[in-house]
């Protein structure tokens, strides 16, 4: 049941031109059970889209910054005490970011400019990938095992 909360929290968060709100997450099962998760989201501009999904990952944050025309946003966490940031600015920047079982890591990635693009997969523990692209229709694919 949870996860239908979470998502409809973050169907809301995403649907104006200009929101910013943070939403406290509840995992109620496995060992994660405690209510300090946040997922933020903040998108300014026209046609900024995301979609996020924190499930059983307790002490962690994502946080997701969208500026500008046609952006998009797919970012999916699982993992303990971690953290996503993801930052674009410009137009038709589109990133996936995923961060399952990587207890203690962090993703922070920034794109500024235009069709920009970024998958962005990690699984190691005790990791951190960051990624920053300037310009246009630069891409990358990283993955962390």
């Amino acid at each position: 049941m949870n996860f239908f909360k979470i998502a409809a929290l973050a169907a809301v968060v995403v649907s104006g031109s200009v929101m910013a709100s943070a939403f406290p997450q509840f995992p109620g099962h496995g060992n994660n059970s405690g209510p300090d998760s946040t997922l933020k989201v903040y998108q300014s501009g026209v046609s900024n889209s995301a979609t996020a999904l924190q499930a059983d990952a307790r002490d962690s944050t994502v946080d997701i910054t969208q500026r500008g025309i046609g952006n998009g946003a797919n970012v999916g966490q699982g993992a303990d005490d971690s953290t996503i940031t993801l930052v674009q600015d410009g137009f038709g920047n589109q990133a996936v970011l995923s961060q399952w079982t990587a207890e203690d890591s962090t993703i922070d990635v920034q794109q500024r400019g235009g069709r920009n693009g970024a998958n962005v997969t990690q699984t190691a523990s005790d990791s951190s990938v960051e990624l920053t692209q300037v310009g246009f229709n630069n891409y990358a694919n990283l993955n962390q095992h």
